[in-house]
């Protein structure tokens, strides 16, 4: 082997290590995002960060600045920082919705209508993989008897793409609504509707992947929980419980 292919050799076995290296440490920070230990996957994802390139690398800044919001003590600003790098780096349009949802906390009106335009393009562009979450984030923004308009239509339109995620979500947002409202029947109505989808689709699921499934949608048996026991119908907050569950 000449100098020179020797060199090259070299060169290539150091950068394969170093992606093996950062791709241990992206793993390693994922799961304790999973987990929610924010604090302790920001610095890991910071680290991969460094020396990354190509298509991991928007998802890392999604990454890090999810955990700059979502961490007990939020960082609007490290968040609107790292969301737009995103973005500037090829970012999707999702990373474009979490964009005006950080922003609301720093700009509520800038933010609305920062919506309000990204409704207009993939309304125009007919993005039904992602318009369903528009939706439900535009709601969030304008919290009121304007939001109900948002969550129905996210409601329909995710229940015609198969979109479990946003249909459950818009339920679960609907039901918020109607319970600020005092309306804790109709609240109750929403809730059941959005476990019975969770329920149908789990059926369908192996066993060694039930627990996992409805795990992912504990928040909506708490949410229906704490309903039931606010209406003191304790008798339906425990079958409840009992139905988030897997044996």
């Amino acid at each position: 082997m000449n100098g020179n292919i020797k060199y090259k050799f070299q060169k290539f076995k150091i950068i394969v290590e170093i992606m093996a290296n950062m791709e241990e440490v992206i793993s390693k920070a994922d799961k304790l995002y999973e987990r929610e230990m924010l604090d302790q996957a920001l610095p890991l994802y910071l680290e991969a960060l460094k020396d990354l390139k190509g298509e991991m690398r928007p998802y890392v800044l999604r990454r890090i600045a999810e955990c700059y919001f979502y961490k007990e003590n939020p960082e609007i600003d490290n968040a609107l920082r790292y969301i737009e790098e995103a973005i500037g780096e090829g970012g999707n349009f999702r990373d474009r919705i979490f964009h005006f949802m950080i922003l609301s906390e720093k700009d509520p009106e800038k933010a609305i209508k920062e919506a309000r335009e990204l409704l207009r393009e993939a309304e125009e562009k007919k993005l039904e993989d992602v318009l369903p979450e528009l939706y439900n984030s535009i709601g969030l923004l304008l919290w009121g008897d304007e939001s109900e308009e948002y969550f129905k239509r996210a409601l329909e339109l995710s229940k015609k793409v198969n979109d479990l995620e946003n249909y459950v979500l818009s339920l679960q947002n609907l039901s918020y609504l109607e319970k600020e409202r005092g309306n804790n029947s109709k609240a109750l109505e929403y809730l059941q509707e959005a476990m019975k989808a969770v329920e149908d689709v789990m059926k369908s699921l192996p066993k060694s992947r039930k627990k996992e499934f409805i795990a992912s949608y504990s928040d909506l048996y708490d949410q229906a929980v704490s309903l039931a026991m606010d209406m003191e119908d304790y008798d339906l907050a425990m079958e409840i419980a009992n139905r988030g569950k897997v044996s």
